[in-house]
């Protein structure tokens, strides 16, 4: 099978909030890790961030970021440690990043510019392909799944690695849960 654009890792995307007062500018490493930088997660603190039953991230280190435009950029501290960032003005959920443990961010993938994301459109307004499987690839890991809603987002972390909770606790098997 041909390898298609949608196939292709990015070495270089933006994006940023609704409004347009927080952008960031997002350049990967040749190490980086496309196979564990995307990844779901169904608890019960990030569907409520995000509006979603089902948040994507991807994992960016801090030196791969940055930050383009701050201007109305705030986090929440949900948890210890633990922060959400949005944008202050329109509400656009941008990230988590737990502070106490290391500098990676996990980027709310539909922050994302439309171009990488889906690409050119053909004259019917069909996404031509961009990077969309590579920022978020659902053949890799999904958090929480122990919160799946059946009929409804247990498709979603149906292949990939399945963690029951969080990554601490272990992958699952794909038949558990």
């Amino acid at each position: 099978m041909a390898a298609t654009s949608m196939e292709i890792t990015p070495q270089r995307v933006t994006g940023g909030c609704l409004c347009g007062g927080v952008r960031y500018e997002i350049n990967f490493s040749p190490e980086h890790d496309w196979m564990h930088g995307p990844h779901t997660c169904q608890c019960t603190q990030c569907r409520k961030n995000c509006g979603s039953l089902v948040y994507n991230f991807h994992t960016v280190t801090a030196s791969e970021i940055t930050w383009t435009s701050q201007a109305t950029y705030a986090e929440y501290n949900s948890s210890p440690g633990c922060y959400r960032a949005f944008c202050q003005k329109c509400g656009s959920p941008l990230a988590w990043t737990n502070h106490g443990v290391n500098t990676d961010i996990e980027l709310a993938v539909g922050t994302v510019d439309e171009q990488f994301l889906l690409g050119e459109r053909d004259a019917e307004g069909k996404s031509l392909g961009a990077h969309g499987i590579a920022l978020a690839n659902p053949e890799a890991d999904h958090f929480y799944v122990r919160n799946e809603i059946a009929g409804v987002t247990d498709k979603v972390a149906s292949s990939g690695t399945r963690f029951w909770k969080g990554s601490k606790e272990g992958p699952m098997a794909k038949s558990a849960g």
